[in-house]
Order: C-alpha cells, then structure tokens, then sequence
C-alpha cells in the first residue's frame, strides 16, 4: 500500500528573511518527522479503535514511519511476524482507496490456508471459527492458542498410532475409505471438530464454501494523514522553524 502527499508551504517560504531560509531544510525535516510520528503513532491508531472492533496490540502499533528526507517520509505496515498473521495482510482487504486493493475478499488466515495446505479440504472451503466454543482472549476475540491446538490436532489426526478422535474435520481429504465412511455416520454438517471425554462433540468450526467471505472497507489511513498534514502541517513548520533559529 503507497500512496504520496504533499504539504503546501510556498506561501510561508515566501514571508521568510534570509536568514530564515537558510533554515528551511532543517525545518522541513523536523516537520516530515512530526508529521509522519503523529499520523503512525497517534491518528491512525485512533481511527483504528473507532473503526476496528477492539483492535489488538499488534494492530494499533502495526505503523511504522521511516524519514527518507528533508521533504519525505515512508509509512509501512508491519509484514512479516512470527507468529500469527501480517497485519500488511489483514488490513488491506478493508483499507479504503487508494491504497487498498478494489478487491473485498477477506484475508486468508495462516489456519484457513494450513487446512488446505494439508489436504484436509478443498480450495473453496474456509473455516469460519464457531466463537462461542472456543476460548476467548482478553479482546473478547478467539485466541491464537485455540488456532494452534485446532491446528495441532488436526496434523495428529492424520498420523498413524495418534488418538484420532480428539479433534477431526468433515471433509478431511486425507482419511480415505473406512475412515471417511465413519466420520458421514455421525450425520454431522461440514466442519472441524473437537471430541471431549467420550461423547461431547463439538463444532469449532465451520466452513464457507460458496465463495470467500467478504469485508466492508472501513479502514482510511490516507484520508487520515490526509486530514493530518491539511490541519496541522503549517504550524508545525512555523515551530519547527522557530527551533531551527533558537
């Protein structure tokens, strides 16, 4: 996601002594860098809490900014995490233009792609978590551990000696034959499951098959450092000059 802006300040370049101008390139760089700081660390993580229902962490502090120079910087979100999934990824499909793809189809998670992955299901499935049976963090949002125990039990499903009946999937592709035929007795809808004790089964997931699910575009981070620089670029330069000349 890229896009430019461009802060106005010819009108103020030209009221300025000599002297002041020869200032002017410190203070562009110190008015870049405010700007730049207020818009990654301030005013987009605030629209996020308004736009986004309890974002968590690692979403409000996904903006970084880098001053490339007296008259540029460059904003990025994070791509690459350890664990989880990018939130360059997960944001752009609700991101407004110009900077998100016309695309509404909602990001694939690391576990929607996995299942695939390993066969269990064919490309135009994608699970879609059953919340009120799996555990919740403290954003009141199904937690990673819940993907990776999910994701744990299905790899073990499929391997030879393991304890088969803890968590399985309807389909899963790589059960061929009797254990196939076994898991339709159950006369249970498409979806992953976990088995507690010996009879409580339950639905932790359940899969879209018609088509991707799709996302509202609700996210505006150009039109918020938009609104910023408009706002309050022209008088952080003026203070940003005054520095430069204390």
């Amino acid at each position: 996601m890229a896009a430019a802006l461009k802060v106005e300040v010819d009108g103020l370049i030209k009221q300025l002594t000599f002297i002041e101008k020869t200032q002017i390139p410190f203070a562009c760089k110190l008015t870049v860098r405010r700007l730049a700081k207020a818009v990654a660390k301030k005013d987009i993580p605030a629209h996020m809490k308004q736009v986004f229902q309890a974002p968590n962490s690692l979403t409000l502090r996904s903006l970084n900014y880098k001053v490339i120079s007296n008259h540029e910087a460059r904003l990025d979100f994070i791509e690459d995490v350890k664990k989880g999934n990018s939130p360059t990824n997960y944001l752009a499909p609700v991101t407004k233009p110009p900077l998100g793809p016309s695309s509404t189809k909602a990001y694939e998670t690391k576990f929607s792609r996995f299942v695939k992955k390993a066969g269990i299901v064919p490309r135009n499935f994608y699970p879609i978590p059953v919340k009120d049976n799996l555990g919740k963090n403290s954003l009141g949002k199904v937690s990673q551990g819940e993907y990776s125990k999910a994701w744990s039990g299905l790899n073990a499903a499929s391997s030879k000696g393991s304890r088969k009946d803890r968590y399985f999937s309807i389909p899963d592709n790589r059960m061929r034959g009797i254990g196939k035929k076994q898991l339709s007795l159950f006369g249970l809808p498409n979806g992953i499951y976990r088995v507690k004790g010996k009879n409580n089964v339950q639905l932790l997931f359940t899969y879209a098959t018609k088509s991707a699910p799709q996302v509202p575009k609700i996210f505006d981070p150009y039109g918020v450092a938009r609104d910023t620089v408009s706002k309050d670029a022209a008088s952080i330069f003026k203070d940003s000059l005054r520095r430069a000349l204390a």
